[in-house]
């Protein structure tokens, strides 16, 4: 199987990097969304191959089957732009090399329902769902939970204009993906996203 690539590196040294990461997740979300790009919708993984404790690191890699499809997201106007600006380096479009590392990048929405304001909703929805029928809610007592290291990528709806977080762990593997499909921001998942990307 044969995959292609393009990486984008942000230059500012101190730079945000889940910031310009969630805005190029943004942008690939809003290009694959688009009707004559539908059956490509998970298609395009993404990757961070310089991850580390600290951060996703300053380089974010789109990886694809469909080289045709790397090449509309190549050219998306974001992109042009912050590299005009001097804020991008955008490698060209290029095979990735036989014999790499494969990770899963996992958006886990698990680790969302530990912070205060997803218990505060759920409570919220129970009450309600509890009114409804007529009974009484009583709060179970949350149990304590540990995560291996995630980052948190901040993204913007296009739909809804809110801002939500993408919380990402890092899984390496030591099969490629079967079938490489991912969830339309370019992760696995838990469950049914079970696409891999290559780290080099």
């Amino acid at each position: 199987m044969k995959r292609y690539y393009f990486s984008i590196r942000f230059l500012p040294e101190r730079a945000d990097y889940e910031l310009l990461a969630g805005r190029c997740i943004s942008t690939m979300h809003g290009f694959l969304s688009q009707e004559r790009n539908h059956s490509f919708k998970n298609s395009v993984g993404v990757a961070f191959p310089r991850w580390n404790e600290k951060n996703i690191g300053d380089l974010i890699m789109f990886v694809s089957e469909h080289e045709s499809i790397l090449t509309g997201l190549f050219y998306q106007p974001y992109f042009s732009t912050m590299m005009k600006e001097g804020l991008f380096d955008v490698s060209p479009i290029a095979l990735v090399p036989k014999g790499v590392v494969d990770a899963r990048f996992v958006y886990n929405k698990t680790i969302q329902k530990m912070f205060n304001g997803s218990k505060k909703r759920r409570i919220k929805r129970a009450l309600e769902r509890a009114e409804a029928q007529g009974t009484g809610y009583v709060p179970q007592p949350a149990e304590e939970r540990e995560f291996d290291p995630f980052h948190c990528i901040p993204i913007d709806s296009h739909s809804t204009g809110q801002q939500f977080i993408l919380h990402i762990q890092r899984q390496f593997t030591n099969a490629v993906g079967v079938e490489n499909q991912f969830n339309s921001y370019g992760f696995a998942s838990n469950e049914r996203w079970t696409g891999t990307v290559p780290i080099f």
